[in-house]
């Protein structure tokens, strides 16, 4: 692939990391598979430009954690791809999806249980890419309506991304569900590792997202190692 199609498509602080994939056979490969299956009618979440957002919102010397899930969503609304390039984003669309609900309830519960807090869930959620999360899917696209398609053709970029990249910053790395805990073989051996179910889950049987308290476990080790905390929720509390 040409590099200067596709630098903007990242924030400065990765380019020079991901140059040599993007210049790779491998990438070539997962193009060549996107391009044919387009002549073929499919429909690809999300759309062209947004493929590489979590590269473009999150600066590479700000990454304090990696949340990792399975792949975007794969349904439309009027017409327009509900993934927005961001692990459970929704904020094209703007209808909060039942993952991203049940995401929200959990850390709620973990982190403000009993409080009662009074704030709008959002679709949008740049706020914790915004605070060095790296909001990252398995699979940077996926077939509209096919949960899962694209899940082959992008693990040589997991792979490169984690043995290249992730694992030299020594950062918590969160996988949402026993899919995209897979991965995990791609991490380093001294990484921080945290396995959860995947919220989506929680939607499907409708009952309450447990995050087991993972993600105050996660603030400790970045307050240890950096004096720094992820305001998970998207809330002001009176405190």
């Amino acid at each position: 692939m040409n590099w200067e199609n596709f630098k903007h498509q990242f924030h400065p602080s990765w380019r020079s990391r991901m140059r040599p994939f993007i210049e790779s056979e491998e990438c070539d490969k997962i193009y060549a598979y996107l391009k044919a299956e387009s002549k073929r009618g499919k429909r690809v979440a999300p759309l062209s430009m947004h493929v590489w957002r979590c590269f473009l919102e999150t600066p590479l010397d700000d990454i304090k954690a990696v949340m990792v899930g399975l792949c975007p969503y794969h349904t439309l609304k009027n017409d327009a791809p509900v993934a927005d390039g961001l692990l459970m984003g929704c904020s094209i669309t703007g209808k909060l999806q039942p993952t991203l609900e049940q995401f929200y309830g959990g850390l709620e519960k973990e982190f403000y249980n009993g409080l009662n807090l009074n704030y709008t869930p959002a679709p949008d959620v740049s706020y914790l890419a915004d605070q060095g999360v790296l909001m990252l899917n398995a699979a940077l696209t996926t077939e509209i309506n096919k949960a899962g398609s694209h899940l082959e053709i992008w693990e040589p970029f997991i792979k490169y991304l984690f043995e290249e990249i992730i694992n030299h910053l020594g950062v918590p790395i969160i996988f949402l569900g026993k899919d995209a805990a897979k991965y995990k073989k791609y991490t380093g051996i001294f990484a921080h590792v945290f396995e959860l179910s995947h919220p989506a889950s929680a939607a499907y049987k409708n009952s309450e997202w447990d995050t087991e308290g993972v993600f105050s476990k996660v603030d400790v080790l970045l307050e240890e190692t950096n004096g720094f905390t992820v305001q998970w929720l998207p809330v002001d509390v009176p405190f």
